[in-house]
């Protein structure tokens, strides 16, 4: 993630000073599923910003401080340690997707039957919210508008088996305005600590903001 303050920025003027609190509940919430899926043997927060570290500090995880910039340069940085490492598969994780659950991950995991190839969770905005490569490195990070496509066309070119998998929680991420009212109807109940955030904020509309 870009950082507590700098992630999701054209949420700020529906949320002022408290989308901080939204960011870190995003945190929370995929932390939480990733961590409960128990498929992954290490799990790694990586940002250029040392606060994240600090949210995620307690939980089992590791925070790695981000050289560079952009999400691309997270995801280049997360393959060459992993092939260092001898990782044998490597997941990226957006986070901020709040709905996904840990047996969405575990049925990521499971796809592919170890073989070499690469799982996808397009977004519903056409972005990649997970991929899975086996080995890591298959793949060059292509994150941006329409990356799910650019990710699949790589795998093609490459004639890698690919695997893709979307359902209602994994492929909804959070972006704009519509997205955090889709969440507080889609959460009603507060199970995710982002719903539970947004409870207590009270959203600056208009119906400039919600038009389409």
């Amino acid at each position: 993630m870009k950082g507590l303050t700098e992630s999701k920025r054209r949420l700020s003027p529906y949320l002022g000073e408290k989308k901080r609190l939204l960011v870190e509940a995003l945190l929370h919430d995929v932390l939480s599923s990733v961590l409960l899926s128990e498929v992954y043997d290490r799990v790694l927060v990586i940002s250029p910003d040392e606060n994240v570290g600090a949210v995620a500090k307690g939980r089992k995880v590791v925070f790695l401080r981000q050289a560079g910039f952009g999400l691309n340069r997270a995801m280049e940085q997360a393959n060459r340690l992993a092939i260092r490492d001898g990782v044998t598969s490597l997941t990226a994780i957006l986070a901020d997707i709040p709905l996904a659950e840990p047996h969405d991950l575990v049925e990521i995991s499971s796809m592919g039957d170890g073989r070499r190839g690469v799982v996808m969770v397009p977004s519903l905005k056409g972005g990649t919210n997970v991929m899975s490569t086996r080995p890591p490195g298959l793949i060059r990070p292509s994150y941006g508008r329409w990356s799910y496509s650019k990710h699949l066309r790589q795998a093609q070119l490459n004639r890698l088996i690919a695997y893709s998998i979307s359902n209602p929680r994994i492929s909804f991420d959070i972006d704009t305005v519509n997205d955090l009212i889709e969440l507080q109807h889609r959460d009603s109940n507060l199970r995710t600590s982002s719903a539970r955030v947004l409870s207590d904020i009270d959203l600056v509309l208009s119906p400039v903001h919600l038009s389409c």
